[in-house]
């Protein structure tokens, strides 16, 4: 695998699906995840129509199909009655939202489901290739020691670098925080590794590259040794 290229096909047989409701803590925390993204306005409850669009939240990456691929998704619904406006709490939402998983991972087992889909694999191809592009570098250098340089601010050399790839990473093939927790933790694992006592105003051009350098340089390696799949689109 050497490149970071849209790919791919999921054949969504249930078996994911299965996975979350074969375990009550993995599925209790589903539930609540689902639940508290869904109540935006933090009163506790929802309708029982919102069960539609934790099913859309779920997504292809946890074995739901899209309804427009697999129109059974509505008679699954209807077979359990959630629709209308019926207020739901937290235990209850759970507890209409199990027997429809089960149904639909049932009926995915007898018909799976093929799904197209715009993922996107960052493995630190890109990332290395900036690496070993001395002028690439070398510009990248400039602009980050220009904005060490106007910054007002007495920022720590490793925040103001976080700061700048968090906000720039994608030009130069990092993956963006929003694919997952686990970039997230990426740059946590990282970052944790820097000084960020000396502030960056303090450091030199060179002092700067070195420092990129070796931050860039165990981003490719991660990401070598453990891509980040996301969609083409963020």
């Amino acid at each position: 695998m050497c490149t970071d290229e849209p790919l791919v096909v999921s054949v969504l047989d249930g078996n994911t699906i299965r996975l979350f409701l074969e375990d009550e803590d993995d599925f209790a925390m589903l539930a609540e995840n689902l639940f508290t993204d869904l109540d935006a306005e933090d009163e506790g409850k929802l309708n029982k129509n919102e069960i539609r669009r934790a099913l859309a939240n779920m997504g292809v990456e946890m074995g739901v199909p899209p309804v427009s691929d697999f129109p059974m998704v509505n008679d699954i619904l209807k077979k359990h009655g959630a629709e209308g406006e019926e207020k739901l709490g937290q235990a209850q939402f759970a507890q209409l939202l199990q027997p429809i998983l089960q149904d639909l991972a049932d009926a995915l087992a007898l018909k799976h489901v093929t799904v197209l889909q715009n993922v996107k694999i960052t493995n630190g191809s890109k990332l290395r290739k900036v690496l070993a592009d001395k002028n690439q570098f070398d510009d990248l250098i400039e602009k980050m020691y220009q904005q060490t340089c106007s910054c007002q601010e007495e920022k720590g050399c490793a925040e103001i670098i976080r700061s700048y790839l968090e906000n720039n990473g994608n030009d130069l093939g990092l993956p963006p925080l929003e694919a997952n927790e686990a970039v997230i933790l990426l740059y946590d694992a990282i970052f944790s590794e820097i000084d960020n006592k000396r502030k960056a105003k303090e450091l030199e051009k060179n002092e700067l590259g070195d420092l990129m350098k070796q931050i860039l340089q165990k981003f490719a390696a991660q990401l070598q040794a453990n891509p980040v799949f996301h969609d083409a689109l963020i």
